[in-house]
């Protein structure tokens, strides 16, 4: 039994003969496939150098779905039907591969070290986007991306050069630069690891240490394991956003990748807003806008989204979980959580399952809120 995933369009099988449970992303990529494109830096997801592209298929639409994400926060084992892609697999994809020559032409570089992540932060957005999206937004994503040597003027010139609405002093600059890769046709393959050839069968691993990976999809598959593991400390895997920040010196012995559970990812308008704990904090901005636009009753989520977005920065919200948030409030008090205070402002509540009622889902519910 392995986790298996494409990089840069190779597929590769990870079992616990392989590597630890622990390895991150950034160590498999830099250590074992000696693609030292991708830095290895400050390993909390805050400076944006380990940046890659990630592309799989929603748990819940069953669409595919692309994001960048910090490389040194992901386990390598939750990486499980996803397609990955680092700097050195830009430039075979069709798809803007010229991020690079750009930035280069904007004088955009110095030393380097950050460029790679600056560099698959923006194929991120495109590809996410579709290439539908403006400076301004641009602008906002790279809260992550941190440059210590080169300034940050000419790498957003050349970034926003890639907007739809760039400016004509910026476009003037690409005149001599070959125009971005249109998207790869329906006829090609996009190196996602689909449904049609991924099951949804439960993987479970064992390591030294009596240690265990779970990789589920279902609610009802917590509880069994659970139930199984007795006293084993464990803890669930889904955006690993607060890996090294805030760490558990003893450490678990069971690691349960929930972020497949379906029922968790999912959302209902209706009476109320209920959305799934597992849905990431860029899944709720979205989530948020769309109730705001939808009744007059749900208005007040537009704040609450324009307030989550200024959580972290675009690669962490990408991933980082609702549920996450709030359990790191709940075991780390230090811990600052502006989620935490917007949805005590608007009265929400939380639905938490047991072993008994495992009809019911762990969920935010976030109740019409007047006044």
């Amino acid at each position: 039994m392995a986790v298996s995933f494409t990089i840069n369009g190779q597929l590769y099988h990870v079992t616990p003969n392989d590597v630890p449970i622990e390895t991150s992303l950034n160590s498999f990529i830099r250590n074992h496939l000696h693609l030292t494109g991708t830095k290895f830096m400050c390993l909390e997801g805050s400076c944006g150098a380990c940046t890659v592209h990630v592309a799989g298929i929603h748990p819940v639409n069953r669409e595919p779905t692309s994001f960048a994400v910090n490389s040194c926060l992901m386990p390598i084992y939750s990486c499980h039907g996803m397609d990955i892609t680092t700097i050195e697999g830009i430039e075979s994809k069709s798809k803007f591969n010229s991020i690079p020559r750009r930035l280069a032409r904007f004088s955009g570089t110095q030393c380097g070290v950050c460029s790679p992540g600056m560099v698959m932060n923006m194929y991120g957005l495109l590809d996410s986007t579709k290439g539908q999206i403006t400076m301004d937004e641009i602008e906002k994503s790279f809260a992550g991306n941190i440059c210590r040597c080169t300034g940050y003027r000419p790498i957003m010139d050349a970034m926003k050069s890639f907007a739809v609405d760039a400016c004509s002093a910026l476009l003037e600059k690409c005149k001599d630069i070959e125009n971005l890769g249109d998207k790869c046709s329906s006829d090609k393959k996009c190196g996602v690891i689909c449904p049609k050839t991924t099951d949804k069968k439960s993987i479970h691993l064992f390591f030294e240490n009596d240690k265990e990976w779970h990789k589920i999809y279902s609610v009802l598959e917590v509880f069994e394991i659970l139930t199984n593991i007795g006293c084993k400390p464990y803890c669930f895997v889904a955006g690993s956003t607060a890996r090294e920040v805030y760490s558990d010196k003893e450490g678990p012995k069971v690691f349960i990748d929930i972020k497949s559970i379906e029922e968790l990812r999912s959302y209902w308008m209706g009476s109320e807003l209920i959305i799934g704990a597992n849905v990431s904090l860029t899944e709720l901005i979205n989530i948020l806008n769309e109730a705001a636009g939808s009744e007059k009753k749900f208005k007040y989520c537009e704040q609450i989204g324009n307030h989550t977005a200024m959580i972290g920065h675009k690669l962490m919200r990408n991933v980082g979980t609702v549920a996450g948030n709030l359990s790191m409030k709940n075991t780390q008090r230090g811990f600052t959580s502006d989620l935490h205070v917007i949805l005590e402002a608007v009265r929400a509540s939380i639905t938490i399952s047991n072993l008994i009622a495992t009809a019911e889902l762990i969920l935010f519910v976030p109740h019409s809120f007047l006044g």
